[in-house]
């Protein structure tokens, strides 16, 4: 084996990776104009937009903007009326976010297998860990790649489940030509800066 170069090998690489996320003139014009509009939270013509436009890209109904992806998820499970004692069942590989939000909402994680393909939630899991205190389904769709929807949709309709996609690595991907956050009831994005996405030019 060679020598690790945090022991005197050769480095694999000796310039740094890129800075991320890069800017340009556009997200230089967009975040000046919100800057001198005085208005940066709610009531923003920028985020109106933004929720407008991204809903539809994704062909949901509508879209919320709301302080990051993890308040998404905590949200998605409250409107959802998840709660004390309630089991989620959520991917055992993911974020902390999908199952801290479960915790936030007094409701209890069920950690599942992923599918070692795709890294996304296996179905065959998710029906072997239902119990009748499950109440919510949270697929990952891990890294662009979308989770199996129609296998988890059709579980989730079975039992009367609440699907909630976190698609915050997922933006614009599709199964079965349907963009992901779609598809439950509700889908959570995030504009992270380590995202695929980081920021939004309207």
């Amino acid at each position: 084996m060679p020598k690790l170069a945090l022991r005197g090998g050769k480095p694999v690489r000796k310039a740094p990776f890129p800075a991320w996320p890069l800017p340009g003139r556009e997200e230089r014009a967009s975040l000046l104009a919100v800057l001198s509009s005085r208005k940066w939270g709610i009531g923003g013509k920028e985020i109106e937009r933004l929720e407008r436009r991204f809903a539809r890209l994704h062909n949901a109904a509508h879209g919320v903007a709301v302080m990051n992806g993890t308040v998404a998820l905590e949200i998605a499970l409250k409107t959802g009326r998840v709660g004390d004692g309630d089991e989620v069942i959520v991917p055992s590989y993911t974020f902390a976010a999908t199952a801290t939000a479960v915790l936030n909402v007094n409701a209890i994680p069920v950690f599942v297998d992923i599918d070692p393909e795709t890294y996304c939630v296996d179905p065959q899991s998710v029906r072997a860990a239902l119990s009748p205190r499950t109440k919510a389904i949270i697929p990952v769709h891990f890294a662009g790649h979308p989770a199996d929807m129609d296998a988890l949709m059709s579980i989730a309709s079975e039992q009367n489940l609440f699907v909630i996609e976190d698609a915050a690595q997922a933006h614009f991907a599709e199964w079965g030509g349907q963009r992901v956050g779609s598809f439950g009831y509700i889908g959570t994005f995030s504009f992270q800066s380590i995202k695929n996405v980081t920021s939004w030019v309207g």
